[in-house]
């Protein structure tokens, strides 16, 4: 879930909010008991398990209200947070040779209540944070991994936040410290037995990106109509595919769109067989609905198949007091906005639109308007309602709850329906922590919560993230979910969700250890769902096969793949494929959880469909997106921090209708992913092949040209998936290069081109984004008044490490208009994401350097970082200045202003780590409230980062390459000249 402000926060914090009114409430009516410290305040843990005081007990009334751990307050009488010392004995070794890590288990009755974890080493609060876990509200546990192997022994502070806790009074929390193996938690899932007739690499997929071309916006938090780059602010998109539209040659298995943010994007997809190659296989137009206006939080879209109409919906909190929705028949040509005025209030959170056909008995009194149900379900404050539409989405029927808050959390997945009218709402966390599906067989109007347990084998099934269902033709039940976050399991039931069997984890085929935001798409069965063996289903993740206890941390060390998993005979085998093999699309934490920090890019979920004729249609994010990040190597530190919205479509292999499958089991290679980096004077190409034929790779041809569509064969390659040109060194020349893959059968597709301009190096200094004049904001993101000064107007930003005589530093450009004069009380701005690695982290997880002029005009220039604390709407960036720029820092009255900086006092990043989101901003008319603010209401000019994540083309990330690869080349050493020898 996001805000549209300029800063990403979670309507989580509303929610907490909200609760934490109630709480306050209910405080002042309970009878006042004084506060103490908990049972205990510090013990010792061993490597075998042994220890002193490992359990606990809260003893705090607190209502709670601490979103963030810097509200808490650890002294009487009006504490709201306590703290534990815990005492690590042994050494890191010994820890690693037991196999062990520490565990901190909370656990209360109410899931109205909710406690957070924040670990720090050392013996105060004030130590860097080790890790940390806030999920919740609606969960009766709450759990923390501390590593010793990594994290070190010794003293660490567990600091417990009462975050939501309305009846804290009569339900507090009980800690438990053990030793566990692996990453803890609660059950696991087998391996899934793997297709023997569907090997790895017998399913294709090709990957495709939103183009980086500016589209309009109508409004955003500044108040003015404005562009974005499009499918650059896709975070938790839906994907859609309208079958009706479907035709052989422009919207090949019909046009898929893509909701996220702002934008409803419709893709048509040609066929490469019977197109001119000038034709790309992908074309996106962005044609927004009228309701995708301002302030907007969980974007969804929802696509019924059998009419073709699509729904664009968003939240708008509680104002206006309805959701915003809008519906197309004709892929966004002409939409209706459906403004539900007769349905729900403003729901909060986790909303969610889907269709289908109607339960026998029909309902009495249906219009007949419309041919199927359409149900629009959300988390509201603590419960959850659906209610349902019979015209077709225009107007919406009484509410009903999905669940009592005893009963489950109030946050759910997707609302999906049956062949046959079965409805299915999953939740995470229900009847004492287990995934589950609440179902409802008589059109919406009674709901059934059903655990999704299997008492031999999986007896609990606690997950991290919303849950995904998919139900096959004839009503069988395929659910995948995150278990303890470790584990892509998938169960499925035949009885609509009472019994559960053929529990497995689709991950393991890959070694994947950490798993997020499962999404699941059915396909086609004959027979019952009793009795069906050839029920097809499909399963997306996110999957990282790094190992590591905390991979929500923005300190995880790993990188992720999206990963989609097929079975063609019920759930009892699987084929899992990894559809992003050779490039990442997130480097570092994934977070799964409220606010905003920085490895929140790709929000809470993303989308999984299915096209007409049986191909997978995932909708994903890239947040690793352009060559810096995706070419960087598996140990470097840092991310992109994107937000890219991208297609992996199916390319090859069986389908998910069985009618569709395609004659044989090998077929040409799908089309490559190709991504470049340009740095002094080298261009680097790398390439995802996700879909090889099903048979080996025999070469790669590489093109290369200096106008687009003028590409000639510059080489001709093995079976690797990168390339290094040295010899495209004209720095007044843009090149284009395409990537061919060959197999026995044939050659991909000709149609991948990549621009690849020269953008400086790093000596001088590498133009990581550059304004387009014409964009709206380039006059202060308003239609009116007068534009802002030049002296403010952004060109460029760059980055570059010069040759300082062997002093390590960066040295950060910006370009404005001019700076003829100085206007006064202002500030220019470069800003990066730079969390850290675990051994050197950033709490406040970006850095800025900058100059400012006083009332005087004087200029100064300092550096520091920038923390974004999140309230109940909107983060609040505030700068917190550590000292003053290196002195060789300047300005030039052409506008330039150059800084230097050194690398030790910005987090020290090493050569191949990654400086993410890169951006500048400015502002004026500062005042001593203000000028420590870096609010999107304040900005004059800036480069398209919305807070800390990066919504530029290209990405705006630098490679770190080291200072001394600018120093000049050594004198040659003289010859000496022999001498004569005497006659």
């Amino acid at each position: 879930m996001k805000t549209n402000s300029s800063y990403q926060t979670s309507a989580r914090t509303t929610l907490v909010a909200l609760l934490f009114l109630i709480g306050l409430t209910l405080l002042f009516v309970l009878p006042f008991i004084g506060t103490r410290a908990q049972s205990q305040t510090s013990g010792s843990i061993n490597p075998n398990g042994t220890g002193t005081n490992l359990t606990f007990v809260g003893t705090h009334n607190s209502p709670g209200g601490n979103i963030q751990e810097n509200t808490c307050v650890d002294t009487t009488p009006a504490a709201s947070c306590e703290t534990y010392v815990l005492t690590v004995n042994g050494t890191p070794a010994d820890w690693a040779a037991a196999g062990k890590k520490i565990q901190v288990l909370l656990s209360w009755s109410a899931g109205s209540n909710e406690y957070d974890i924040y670990i720090h080493q050392g013996n105060t609060v004030d130590g860097p944070l080790v890790t940390s876990a806030i999920q919740g509200p609606g969960q009766e546990t709450q759990v923390a991994i501390i590593d010793p192997s990594s994290a070190g022994t010794g003293t660490f502070t567990i600091h417990i936040a009462y975050d939501v806790t309305p009846t804290a009074a009569a339900d507090h929390y009980t800690a438990n410290i053990t030793a566990v193996t692996g990453c803890g938690g609660v059950g696991s899932s087998s391996p899934a037995p793997q297709d023997p007739n569907i090997p790895r690499g017998a399913i294709g997929f090709e990957n495709y990106e939103a183009p980086g071309v500016l589209t309009p916006v109508v409004v955003t938090s500044s108040g003015g109509a404005t562009v974005e780059y499009m499918g650059r602010g896709a975070g938790e998109p839906s994907v859609g595919v309208n079958w009706l539209s479907a035709n052989a040659t422009s919207a090949v298995g019909g046009v898929v769109n893509i909701q996220s943010d702002l934008e409803t994007n419709f893709i048509y997809f040609a066929d490469p067989n019977t197109t001119p190659v000038t034709t790309p296989i992908a074309t996106w137009f962005n044609r927004r609905s009228p309701t995708s206006v301002a302030i907007d939080s969980d974007p969804i879209g929802f696509t019924d198949h059998d009419t073709g109409r699509v729904f664009a919906g968003e939240l708008t909190l509680l104002s206006p007091d309805t959701p915003k929705v809008s519906f197309t028949d004709n892929d966004g040509v002409n939409w209706k906005p459906a403004p539900f005025l007769q349905g729900p209030a403003s729901a909060v959170d986790h909303e969610t639109i889907g269709g289908g056909h109607y339960h026998a008995p029909l309902p009495s009194g249906l219009p007949g308007i419309y041919p199927n149900a359409v149900y629009y379900c959300s988390q509201d404050i603590g419960a959850a309602f659906c209610a349902r539409s019979d015209d077709g989405g225009v107007t919406l029927g009484t509410q009903t709850p999905l669940y009592t808050l005893e009963q489950c959390g109030g946050l759910h997945g997707h609302v999906k329906v049956a062949p046959d009218g079965t409805v299915y709402v999953p939740n995470r966390s229900c009847l004492g922590g287990n995934t589950a599906v609440v179902v409802s067989t008589d059109n919406g109007m009674s709901w059934t919560v059903r655990p999704i347990t299997n008492a031999l084998t999986l007896p609990s099934s606690p997950s991290t993230d919303d849950p995904s269902v998919a139900i096959d033709a004839v009503g069988t039940v395929y659910a995948l979910f995150a278990l303890n976050g470790t584990q892509a399991t998938v169960a499925v039931s035949r009885d609509q969700g009472v019994t559960w069997s053929n529990i497995y984890d689709v991950g393991a085929a890959f070694g994947v250890k950490n798993v997020a935001f499962p999404a699941a798409v059915g396909g086609s069965a004959t027979g019952t769902a009793l009795t069906s063996t050839d029920g097809r289903a499909a399963v997306a993740f996110y999957g990282s096969t790094n190992p590591g206890c905390d991979s929500s941390s923005d300190q995880f060390a790993g990188v992720w793949h999206l990963y989609v998993a097929e079975t063609f005979d019920s759930g009892a085998h699987w084929t899992t494929t990894d559809v992003t093999p050779t490039l990442p699309m997130q480097r570092m934490g994934l977070l799964r959880g409220g606010g905003g920090p920085a490895d929140r890019n790709l929000l809470d979920f993303f989308d999984i469909s299915v096209d007409k004729d049986g191909r997978v249609v995932v909708g994903y994010v890239n947040g690793c997106s352009g060559g810096p990040c995706s070419q960087a190597s598996s140990s470097a530190s840092g991310n992109a921090y994107t937000t890219v919205a991208t297609i992996a479509r199916q390319s090859s292999g069986k389908r998910l209708f069985a009618a569709n499958d395609p004659v044989g089991t090998t077929s040409k290679p799908g089309m490559p992913f190709v991504t470049a980096t340009r740095v002094n004077g080298v261009v680097k190409l790398a390439w995802n092949e996700a879909d090889t034929g099903n048979l080996p790779i025999n070469n790669y041809k590489v093109y290369r040209g200096t106008a687009s569509g003028a590409e000639t064969l510059l080489t001709s390659l093995g079976n690797v998936t990168s390339y290094t040109d040295t010899t495209a060194t004209d720095p007044n020349q843009t090149y284009y290069y395409q990537v061919v893959a060959r197999n026995k059968v044939g050659s991909s597709p000709n149609r991948n081109e990549i621009s690849v301009p020269f953008v400086g190096d790093t000596c001088s200094g590498v133009i990581i984004h550059k304004n387009q004049p014409d964009h709206p904001e380039s006059t202060g993101g308003s239609t009116v008044g007068q534009p802002p000064a030049p002296q403010l107007l952004i060109d460029y930003i760059a980055v570059g490490e010069p040759y300082l005589n062997g002093a390590n530093e960066l040295m950060l450009k910006m370009k404005v208009g001019n700076l003829n004069s100085l206007p006064p009380n202002s500030r220019w701005r470069i800003v990066w994401d730079w969390v850290g690695p675990a051994s050197n982290p950033n709490p406040d997880e970006q850095f800025f350097v900058g100059m400012r002029t006083d009332s005087n005009s004087a200029p100064t220039f300092e550096y520091g970082t920038v923390a974004t604390l999140s309230l109940v709407v909107l983060g609040v960036p505030q700068e917190n200045l550590i000292g003053s720029a290196d002195p060789a820092s300047n300005f030039n009255p052409d506008g330039t202003i150059t800084i230097f900086v050194p690398k030790s006092a910005v987090g020290n990043p090493q050569p191949g780590d990654l400086l993410g989101a890169v951006n500048g901003r400015t502002f004026t008319g500062d005042t001593p409230e203000t000028n420590t603010l870096e609010r999107s209401t304040l900005l004059i000019d800036h480069t398209f980062v919305k807070g800390n994540t990066d919504n530029s083309y290209p990405a705006a990330t630098y490679t770190i390459v080291g200072n001394n690869v600018c120093a000049p080349a050594p004198s040659p050493t003289p010859t000496p000249t022999p001498k004569k020898k005497p006659h």
